[in-house]
C-alpha cells in the first residue's frame, strides 16, 4: 500500500508503503505514533543560506535544530537509529562551526546515544583561497539503545582485496569472502546541483549509494524509514527498492512534486498532477 497524503489516494502495489507529505516537519511529527520509526535518515537544513533557509543567526538555528530533533526523536524506536548527515555553517567571514558540535549536545539531551561518527568524502566543488578547500561531511549515528541497534554488517560488505599492494578478484583466505567492512570513512560522489544526469533540481540532494548503504545497514525488508527532510526523495526512493516501508516530509511544494516525478521516473505512477 502506498499512500499519497497530497490526493488523498491509496494506491495498492506491492507490500511496502510510502508517503510523501507536504508540511512543516516539526509540526508533522508531533503529530505521528510514538516509537513507530525503524530508522530515520535525514539531512537538515546546514543555515548555508539556501533559498529555503531563513535563520538570522547561529542562536536562531540552534533553537531550530532543538525543535526538530526533540520531534524527531520520540519516534524511533526503543532500538531505532537516526542517521544524520551534517556538514558545517560559517558563523564569521573565516570561520566555521561544525554542525556535529550542535547536535551532539542536542541528541545526548534526548537519549540519543552517538554510536559511531562517519566521514563522507567526496571530490569536486568550489574552492576556497582562506582555508583548506572543504570536500568532507560527516554522518552521526545515533542510537536509543546502542548495544541493540540494526547493524546488518553483511549487507554492506565491500568486495575489494588487496595483497602485497595488488588488487584480487577473490578473497585471500584469511579475508572474509563477502568483502571488507566499508570503515567509517567513506568515499561517494556527491550529486552537483548542475548534474543534468543525476540531479532533479534540488541544491543539495543525496546520492543513492550513500542512502543505499545506510538503509541496508540500519534496517530491515518491511522497517519503517523517516526523512523529515526529504528534498528530492532519495530516501524514499532507495528504501523502495530495497523493500522498506518509507515517510518523506518537506515544507516546499516544488520538492513534493519533484519527489513524485521521481517515483514515475523509476517506474512508479504515484497519480500525482504536477500542476496543481
Amino acid at each position: 500500500m502506498r499512500s499519497l497524503i497530497n490526493k488523498g489516494l491509496l494506491v495498492y502495489l506491492r507490500a511496502m508503503s510510502y508517503s510523501f507529505i507536504n508540511a512543516d516537519s516539526i509540526n508533522h511529527m508531533k503529530s505521528m505514533e510514538r516509537e513507530s520509526i525503524d530508522l530515520i535518515v535525514t539531512s537538515p537544513p546546514y543555515a548555508a543560506k539556501k533559498e529555503y533557509e531563513d535563520w538570522e543567526n547561529l542562536e536562531h538555528y540552534k533553537t531550530f535544530a532543538d525543535e526538530w530533533l526533540s520531534a524527531a526523536a520520540p519516534l524511533l524506536k526503543p532500538t531505532g537509529t537516526l542517521m544524520l548527515n551534517v556538514g558545517y555553517t560559517k558563523v564569521g567571514r573565516n570561520e566555521t562551526l561544525p554542525l556535529s558540535y550542535v547536535y551532539f549536545e542536542i541528541a545526548r539531551k534526548l537519549g540519543l546515544k552517538l554510536v559511531q561518527e562517519i566521514v563522507w568524502r567526496y571530490y569536486g566543488g568550489m574552492a576556497y583561497k582562506l582555508r583548506y578547500t572543504h570536500r568532507t561531511e560527516r554522518i552521526l549515528w545515533f542510537s536509543k539503545d546502542p548495544d541493540n541497534c540494526t547493524f546488518n554488517l553483511d549487507d554492506v560488505r565491500v568486495k575489494e582485496w588487496k595483497l602485497d599492494g595488488k588488487k584480487l578478484t577473490k578473497p585471500p583466505a584469511r579475508c572474509n569472502p563477502l568483502g571488507k567492512n566499508p570503515t567509517d570513512v567513506w568515499e561517494i560522489k556527491h550529486i552537483r546541483y548542475n548534474d543534468k544526469m543525476q540531479n532533479m533540481g534540488h541544491p543539495c540532494q543525496f546520492p543513492e549509494a550513500m542512502i543505499e548503504r545506510i538503509i541496508k545497514a540500519h534496517s530491515n525488508e518491511g522497517d519503517m524509514i523517516l526523512d523529515p527532510f526529504v528534498g528530492s526523495g532519495t530516501t524514499v526512493v532507495v528504501a523502495e527498492r530495497l523493500m522498506r516501508n518509507s515517510i518523506g516530509i518537506d515544507m516546499t511544494s516544488e520538492y513534493i512534486k519533484m519527489c513524485h516525478k521521481r517515483m514515475r521516473m523509476n517506474g512508479l505512477n504515484t497519480f500525482f498532477d504536477e500542476e496543481e
